[in-house]
């Protein structure tokens, strides 16, 4: 089972303007296990799956579904999983296999079993251990 670590930093940044002062911001990276590093929008399902599975060959590809409309997929050779906004809901759909899942988990040990889940059922990759690290 690949591992996989996740740091957070926090910082002050300036607000941009006289009257806004400074703000509290965290930056969130996941590290793996050949050295590599990425950048996590979120702590979250959406931002997880994304990075796990362009980490295992997959790259987001805009396809055309309408005139002048394009809708943005995860896609591997022939294979291709969707995945769709709900509000705080995800649905993911891979051919006849779909997964609804909450975007945000409470829970970190519930979050990556779902992002696990996802991995392998529609993705076919092998789930990974993913724990929090301090920096």
């Amino acid at each position: 089972m690949p591992k996989a670590a996740i740091t957070s930093k926090a910082f002050l940044i300036e607000g941009g303007c006289n009257a806004c002062g400074l703000q509290n911001t965290e930056s969130l990276t996941i590290h793996f296990e050949d050295r590599r590093s990425a950048m996590l929008d979120h702590f979250d399902v959406p931002s997880l799956v994304q990075v796990l599975a362009q980490k295992n060959g997959w790259r987001e590809t805009a396809i055309p579904v309408g005139i002048g409309e394009e809708e943005l997929v995860l896609q591997k050779g022939t294979a291709v999983v969707k995945p769709q906004y709900l509000g705080d809901q995800m649905i993911y759909q891979a051919e006849t296999q779909r997964i609804q899942t909450k975007q945000r988990f409470e829970d970190d040990e519930e979050l990556f079993d779902q992002v696990n889940q996802i991995l392998v059922q529609l993705f076919k990759i092998e789930p990974y251990e993913i724990k929090l690290a301090a920096e």
